[in-house]
């Protein structure tokens, strides 16, 4: 601080494709003289910035950020593996999906994209998710939380490496086959 030197925090949220289309989201922490000073290099990088407190902050957001993508991830292909065992196609299932209270970032952008065009190239792999799985139990574990959804999420996730290796794109735990 002496040097006049400051931190802060900025983990972004869209991957590659987000990247690509200037579409990033950026968690900010930090103190906020020193997010002003940041903000022309933190806006040039993104397009929404979202403050969330202290330094380290910005982090611990885009860790809850994660842990609810894998979740849901989790969540929506197992529920549409079972409309389709009910006999209704997957498109259709997330087709009404997102136009109802089920729907999420998985089923809305992932299942489209990368899933059911069977492309899984997001650009983010089963080896930094099962990362960011374990680094969110242990800030459960760190912080006293009792989160048992978490636990089943980081087993699924952990059993996972016996089929799926690491540099595989994160979408494939969710094959309908």
């Amino acid at each position: 601080a002496a040097a006049g030197h400051a931190l802060v925090d900025a983990p972004v949220s869209g991957g590659p494709a987000g990247a690509a289309a200037g579409t990033l989201t950026m968690m900010v922490g930090g103190a906020a003289a020193d997010i002003d000073r940041a903000r022309p290099v933190l806006e040039a990088l993104s397009a929404k910035i979202s403050l969330c407190g202290a330094v380290g902050a910005g982090h611990v957001v885009k860790l809850v950020n994660n842990l609810l993508c894998a979740a849901h991830l989790l969540t929506v292909s197992e529920a549409v593996r079972m409309g389709v065992a009910a006999g209704v196609e997957a498109e259709t299932l997330i087709g009404a999906l997102n136009a109802g209270s089920g729907r999420a970032g998985v089923s809305e952008v992932n299942f489209p994209r990368w899933i059911l065009s069977g492309s899984f190239d997001s650009g983010f792999t089963m080896g930094l998710m099962r990362k960011d799985v374990r680094l969110a139990e242990a800030l459960a574990a760190e912080t006293g939380q009792a989160m048992p959804l978490l636990e089943v999420a980081g087993r699924l996730w952990r059993e996972s490496a016996a089929g799926l290796a690491d540099g595989e794109d994160f979408n494939r735990i969710a094959a309908l086959d």
